[in-house]
């Protein structure tokens, strides 16, 4: 999808760059049928500026990056009543959840020593603490790190044989930017689990995993947001991990006899 191309390629991009692509992602249905220079006219960014970005990306031009388009998902239609919001906000997440590999993060989270898991906010803490109480339901621990304080300390002590999980809800972690690079220098692996937009955390992590979350609008003086698709991750997490190790024993009795 195109919000991971842009995770993937982040340091590559200059901000005309980064500003073309959040219009794409913006205007996605428009976009699919837009030419090279009727995407040129409306941003006033040049065809070959475009075209350079296209390749910045992976793609060989244009109309490779106009055919990976069409296969984006369709935006939220911002009308809907809450309920249905619901039913979209689930959805979005499982197609997301879907199309990443996951048995790879589930033989990391199964071979992990210690799993060791931060959380930016109140909402994803209770995440966390939810995916901590599953991990322990299938024989795994997590230790959940409380603050930066507790993370520069631990560091020295976490290895390549460890996972760090780190849930965000915009991957805008500046506060633990240099603890996150220096598991990078340490080839210590990281899970992050952020709402699907461009965010600074995924570009960090060894593998991302991406929740779709709705704004509900102001209400009573306060913003609300839903974290339902962060606990539809957790929940998939869960129930694919539980699966993963059912296989893994099976595989172990059927080659034991």
């Amino acid at each position: 999808m195109l919000k991971d191309l842009m995770n993937k390629y982040y340091d590559a991009l200059s901000e005309n760059d980064l500003y073309l692509i959040n219009y794409v992602l913006n205007h996605i249905e428009e976009c699919k049928n837009m030419s090279i220079l009727e995407l040129s006219d409306t941003c006033n960014i040049s065809k070959s500026s475009i075209l350079r970005m296209t390749q910045k990306i992976g793609f060989s031009g244009y109309s490779e990056f106009k055919y990976f388009l069409k296969n984006e998902p369709k935006q939220l239609d911002t009308n809907l009543d809450y309920y249905t919001m619901q039913i979209k906000e689930i959805e979005t997440t499982r197609k997301l959840y879907k199309n990443i590999h996951t048995e790879v993060i589930y033989e990391q989270i199964s071979n992990a020593d210690t799993i060791y898991g931060f959380a930016s906010g109140w909402g994803q803490r209770n995440a966390l603490e939810e995916m901590s109480r599953q991990f322990i339901s299938n024989n795994k621990k997590m230790y959940i790190i409380p603050a930066e304080t507790e993370f520069d300390f631990l560091l020295d002590k976490m290895k390549p044989t460890d996972l760090v999980i780190v849930i965000s809800l915009s991957g805008d972690v500046k506060n633990i930017i240099a603890q996150l690079r220096q598991l990078s220098v340490k080839s210590i692996p990281t899970l992050s689990i952020t709402s699907f937009h461009n965010n600074h955390l995924a570009t960090l992590s060894t593998y991302n995993i991406y929740y779709e979350s709705f704004e509900l609008g102001k209400h009573f003086g306060i913003e609300h947001r839903s974290l339902l698709g962060l606990f539809t991750v957790i929940d998939s997490i869960y129930r694919g991990y539980l699966e993963y190790t059912i296989r893994k024993k099976n595989r172990r009795i059927i080659g034991g006899d």
